[in-house]
């Protein structure tokens, strides 16, 4: 997933410089056009909709006074959703040697 930058064309006018939308403000939007290819596991949605709201990683650090453990749950739900097909597909086994 790529966020949004943009630049400056006209006065009012920005383009995003990944996707080439046009927007009248200048923030850090994900366009569809700029998402990538994977699609998003479950702790990664609640990462994305904790952030919308403004819970970011970077503050619950600073309230806890350390490292939050924020990377550790969104990987652990990343794999409970792979587990009940949520997101992320399954990662395939390896094959055995032949």
């Amino acid at each position: 997933m790529t966020l949004c930058t943009f630049e400056t064309v006209e006065l009012g006018l920005h383009r995003c410089t990944t996707c080439g939308r046009l927007a009248r403000h200048r923030n850090t939007n994900i366009h569809a056009e700029c998402r990538g290819p994977q699609p998003m596991g479950l702790g990664d949605m609640i990462a994305a909709g904790l952030t919308t709201i403004g819970i970011t990683k970077e503050r619950v650090a600073a309230i806890v006074g350390g490292d939050c453990g924020c990377d550790g749950r969104q990987e652990w739900f990343n794999e409970a959703g792979r587990a009940i097909g949520i997101g992320l597909p399954p990662e395939s086994p390896e094959p055995p040697p032949v």
